[in-house]
């Protein structure tokens, strides 16, 4: 494994020597005469070093640096050619333009967001300030403030697959003071908001995964995370048309969900995952002191399968492989047993194309102990590789998803690795 970085200097010594090697410095780093001229890149959020590392997502090397403050989460248009990065703990997010390789602009917000998101056409960014109480509107061409909506407590952002509906949820939506229980619709168009008010009473409404088959970006399947985030309603999934939003359409799906913070559509299989929480028991066969659960629900007839025992924690990590491996990433869970200075982290791994679940599917690969946390904050699959790039523990793991084991070349990353995205098909 790569060595932990323990000394605050010599992380800061390091990445001034790796700077100086790619060619950038802080002046100089986000406006660059010449562009790397790689033919597949990928963007990793550092927020201790105060940029975003370009890499080459072929020879798995680092390129050279974009300056920003403290980047973190990361959402891009590809086919816009246009990135849109969070800073945390300070009022602003940053404008990339992918073909320059260069942060253009800055959106100034009335607080830190939380969550961010960008249109299919690259040209809106969408941030969620909570403290405020707003989602504020940017052009990402310039930074310009296009308008604010009013959502109480905006936390989460869902953006459609045609961009036509931002989806945003409220940090504990069940005690908010107006519209309880509800999560509230964007009309990207018209720029209005609007709540959707879904039952049962107490089921939180945490985050979605859109229908692409509905054109206009009205239906979703709505994630209730309930007890496992304070609610009063046990966890549920449910089928939402919002085309009104003041009388929707909601199709619970049937049987027990166990948890629900993080989806992916598969075709007709929506897989979900969570932690139960008493007096929900936990997956059958449960191989650690605490597990988390993960579901696939056929939406076709609405129905959860058996919850499968994965890693614990707060999942909002979850990417799908081309030979049908999924991976499920989460933060907050429990480690397992130090062996050899290894540790069971907070990543999942399911072959679903080997249902059966067994000692060795799902599991979760082992990572070095001396890492400040093991929380997953990012994967990305590499287009025509057989690699998927995650964050965790602010690291870079580099894994063959063929064999759900670390590639041969590893890099090391001199700060805090947070997000991560393709820039190229």
């Amino acid at each position: 494994m790569r060595r932990e970085k323990y000394v605050l200097t010599i992380w800061i010594a390091a990445l001034t020597v790796w700077l100086a090697g790619c060619g950038s410095s802080s002046s100089s780093s986000s406006t660059q005469a010449t562009t790397s001229g790689l033919k597949k890149r990928v963007l990793i959020t550092n927020s201790q070093a105060g940029a975003i590392q370009l890499l080459d997502g072929q020879k798995d090397q680092f390129n050279r640096a974009i300056t920003t403050t403290t980047p973190t989460r990361i959402v891009t248009s590809v086919t816009a050619g246009q990135t849109v990065v969070l800073n945390d703990g300070v009022a602003t997010i940053a404008m990339v333009d992918n073909t320059k390789e260069a942060a253009v602009a800055s959106g100034t917000l009335l607080n830190p967001a939380f969550d961010v998101a960008i249109t299919p056409d690259g040209k809106t960014a969408y941030a969620s300030v909570r403290n405020s109480g707003v989602v504020e509107i940017f052009n990402t061409a310039d930074g310009t403030l296009v308008t604010t909506v009013n959502v109480p407590s905006a936390t989460r952002l869902v953006m459609g697959p045609k961009g036509s509906k931002v989806l945003v949820f409220p940090d504990d939506p069940e005690h908010l003071g107006s519209n309880p229980n509800s999560f509230f619709v964007i009309d990207t168009a018209s720029k209005t908001v609007a709540p959707v008010l879904t039952l049962p009473v107490g089921a939180q409404p945490f985050s979605a995964v859109f229908d692409p088959s509905d054109t206009n970006d009205t239906t979703a399947f709505i994630l209730n995370c309930g007890t496992e985030c304070g609610g009063s309603a046990a966890p549920s999934v449910a089928k939402v048309n919002f085309a009104t939003p003041a009388t929707p359409t909601v199709n619970v799906v049937t049987g027990t969900i166990t948890g629900a913070t993080v989806g992916l559509l598969n075709g007709s299989n929506l897989f979900v995952a969570g932690t139960p929480v008493a007096p929900l028991p936990q997956p059958a066969g449960c191989p650690f002191t605490a597990c988390g659960s993960l579901q696939l629900i056929n939406t076709g007839t609405l129905t959860a399968g058996t919850a499968i025992p994965i890693t614990d924690g707060l999942h909002t990590q979850m990417a799908l492989t081309s030979n049908n491996h999924l991976y499920v990433g989460a933060s907050s869970c429990t480690p397992g047993v130090v062996v050899a200075n290894q540790v069971r982290g907070c990543l999942s791994i399911y072959n679903t194309g080997a249902p059966v679940v067994s000692g060795t599917n799902p599991f979760s690969p082992a990572e070095s102990s001396f890492r400040s946390d093991l929380n997953v904050t990012g994967l990305q699959t590499i287009s025509g590789r057989n690699v998927i790039y995650v964050i965790q523990g602010g690291e870079l793991d580099i894994f063959d998803f063929t064999t759900d084991s670390l590639t041969p070349n590893q890099l090391d990353v001199v700060g805090h690795a947070v997000g991560v995205v393709q820039i190229d098909p």
